[in-house]
Parts: structure tokens; C-alpha cells; sequence
């Protein structure tokens, strides 16, 4: 047993040939989510806020999981990529940012497109910066976290089983 994951589950997590399912997996959640914040999050006057919630969040989050889950933890590394490829892949989307730009230039209402696209690339931008100040911010706690945990397990009071 390595914590409370069984050895074969380790085992797979940590096999190069399971990212492919877990980027299914995680593709399905994330785009599930997108769905759900679409239901919740309705158009705005025309202006698509879903899609722009979500674009700023992953890029958010995307930014955590390369510069922070993936460098600092210990989780397999197909977990974390399949976390940015599927979960945050399959949220996020380029393909609608175009899409409703391209509605909205059809439709005549160049303000609005002007108003999308430039509150996107900006915002979208800002928010991968946040994330990798939050993860840089993250590292140097978790770090001291685990060396004081590790101390703690290697000290002479804990040897023999003594907890």
C-alpha cells in the first residue's frame, strides 16, 4: 500500500499508458463542467460570460497544475497532464471564443466583438499570470510543509512504530 491507494492502482497511475483514459476521464468532467456553467451562466445581452468565465478560469488553473501540481507534488505525472490535456483542455475552448466572435462580426456588432475579444485576451492573459504568481507563492509553504512532515517521521521519537 502506498497511503491509502492500493499497490495496482499506483502501479497504473504511474504507467505511461494510463494518461490516454485518464484524459478521457478528466476530458469528460471538464466538459461537463463547461456544459453546467453554460446552463447557469446564459449569454448577456448577446455577451457570451460562460465562455469567458471559463477561459479565464482555466487559464487560471492551467497555470497551477504546470507550474505548481506538476513541479511540486508528488501525484503521477498522467494524472497532472491529464488534468491540463482533459480536465482543463475540454473546459476551456477556443473553438467557442471564435465561434460567438465570429456571430457577433456577422451580426454587425463590431463594439461587442471588439469588447470579447479584447476583455479576453487580456483577461485570459492576467489570469494564467495570477496563476503562476498563486503557484510560485504556493511552492516555498508546501515545501516547508513536507520537509517539517519528513522530519517529523524520520525523528528518533518515531522509530520502533512510536507516533
Amino acid at each position: 500500500m502506498h497511503g491509502n491507494i492500493p499497490d495496482a492502482l499506483d502501479h497504473a497511475l504511474h504507467s505511461p499508458r494510463s494518461l490516454a483514459p485518464l484524459v478521457l476521464v478528466m476530458g469528460f468532467l471538464g466538459a461537463t463542467a463547461r456544459y453546467a456553467l453554460e446552463m447557469l451562466l446564459p449569454a448577456q445581452c448577446g455577451f457570451p460570460v460562460a465562455t469567458l468565465t471559463v477561459n479565464i478560469f482555466g487559464c487560471f488553473t492551467l497555470e497551477i497544475v504546470n507550474q505548481f501540481v506538476a513541479r511540486r507534488t508528488s501525484l503521477p505525472a498522467p494524472l497532472v497532464k491529464s488534468m491540463g490535456i482533459g480536465l482543463i483542455g475540454a473546459f476551456t475552448t477556443i473553438a467557442a471564443l471564435s465561434t460567438e466572435n465570429l456571430v457577433l462580426l456577422q451580426q454587425g456588432r463590431f463594439g461587442m466583438f471588439a469588447l470579447y475579444l479584447g476583455i479576453t485576451v487580456l483577461a485570459t492573459f492576467g489570469a494564467a499570470y495570477a496563476g503562476k504568481r498563486m503557484a510560485d507563492a504556493m511552492g516555498p509553504r508546501y515545501s516547508a510543509h513536507h520537509r517539517a512532515a519528513a522530519a517529523a517521521t524520520d525523528s528518533p521519537q518515531n522509530e520502533g512504530g512510536a507516533q
